[in-house]
């Protein structure tokens, strides 16, 4: 009976471990060849309690099977690493001609169609960091005879330059886009365009940082769009059957478009990146955890300032759906981490911010 009992319960051991192979499998197969993987990407963190929980098991009773569960967990440490820090590191800035400080920031429109108007605090919190960049994406610009939400935060945090790119999604009030604001000149200037109908966007600008010229990509990727009645669904399960199975495909289908759709644009910018000669930046919103397809393409050869230098899960999204590190700051291998923090202002994701030098 014993024996039959351990035979069981390792049957879910290897389950879970193939589960875990195939959450690492998702992160270099396109949604677009197989998308049903993405959903153990973000299924992830779990998956590794599970095998931690396995290898309890046969730990404690001294069985040497704990071991299919550590090899598992080891091959894919780089994974675990870019999920969880356990201690962050701050160092300091040795020369500022050489260092500058990153912001990127999802503000959700200000919280205009929540009936709220959150520039004042978003203000503060940029003037409180003293950033030199700062990449916003949902940017809603509100336009008066005198001045814009552009001018506002361009003139209280005392930004020289900005570029502005306004979606045309139909929206009636304000425009409605990604912005970069620098105290860098911005040169070269540009969108990499997605080859389809969507409220995202992906823009660059070329600034010099020392003698060096590099280019910072500001991007926001295909959300899932949940609506209301979905939060709604997933929060409390009607007691129909059939409602239950038709609800369910609806948000398995909206998913399965949101991974392909995310996936087209990440090829996209992975395309346009790999013509330049120019080392870059990559800054925003992916709607996606670092296991995936779209963090694993875009962060190649890339540093990740909350690996470098964060600490927990480093969660950005704060919403009901999908609770991830969903929000980077890539950088290049030449530069050095110094900081990196994420702050909660009333937007639905953290405003992160990391400082970075240039190590000779």
């Amino acid at each position: 009976m014993i024996k039959f009992l351990k035979r069981f319960v390792f049957s879910f051991n290897i389950i879970a471990i193939v589960l875990l192979f195939a959450a690492y499998a998702s992160t270099f197969i396109s949604p677009l060849d197989f998308w049903p993987l993405s959903f153990l990407g973000l299924a992830f963190p779990f998956l590794i309690l599970l095998n931690i929980y396995f290898m309890g098991i046969w730990l404690i009773q001294m069985n040497r099977r704990a071991l299919y569960s550590l090899i598992a967990l080891l091959i894919g440490w780089q994974f675990i690493n870019q999920t969880i820090q356990l201690s962050s590191e701050k160092k300091t800035v040795t020369n500022k001609q050489l260092s500058a400080k990153i912001i990127s920031y999802n503000a959700a429109l200000f919280g205009y169609y929540q009936s709220k108007w959150t520039v004042s605090n978003t203000i503060q919190q940029i003037k409180k960091l003293h950033p030199d960049i700062v990449c916003i994406q949902e940017f809603l610009n509100m336009r008066s005879d005198k001045s814009s939400t552009i001018d506002t935060i361009k003139n209280a945090c005392g930004f020289k330059y900005h570029y502005f790119e306004k979606l045309n999604d139909g929206r009636k009030k304000g425009e409605y886009g990604l912005v970069i604001f620098s105290n860098y000149p911005l040169k070269e200037k540009g969108l990499v365009h997605f080859d389809q109908s969507t409220g995202n966007m992906c823009m660059y600008a070329d600034f010099k940082l020392d003698t060096n010229t590099y280019r910072i990509y500001n991007l926001h990727l295909q959300s899932f769009r949940f609506k209301k009645k979905d939060y709604k669904f997933i929060e409390k399960l009607p007691a129909d059957n059939q409602e239950k199975i038709a609800y369910s495909k609806n948000i398995v289908m909206r998913m399965k478009a949101a991974f392909e759709k995310r996936a087209q644009q990440v090829n996209a910018i992975k395309a346009h990146m790999d013509l330049l000669n120019t080392p870059y930046f990559i800054t925003g919103d992916f709607n996606d955890p670092p296991v995936s397809y779209a963090y694993q393409t875009l962060s190649k050869n890339l540093k990740d300032a909350f690996v470098e230098n964060g600490s927990g899960l480093g969660k950005t999204y704060i919403g009901a759906m999908p609770n991830f590190r969903i929000d980077y700051i890539l950088y290049p291998k030449e530069f050095e981490g110094l900081e990196y923090k994420s702050y909660q202002l009333e937007s639905d994701h953290k405003m992160v911010a990391t400082t970075i030098e240039l190590s000779h």
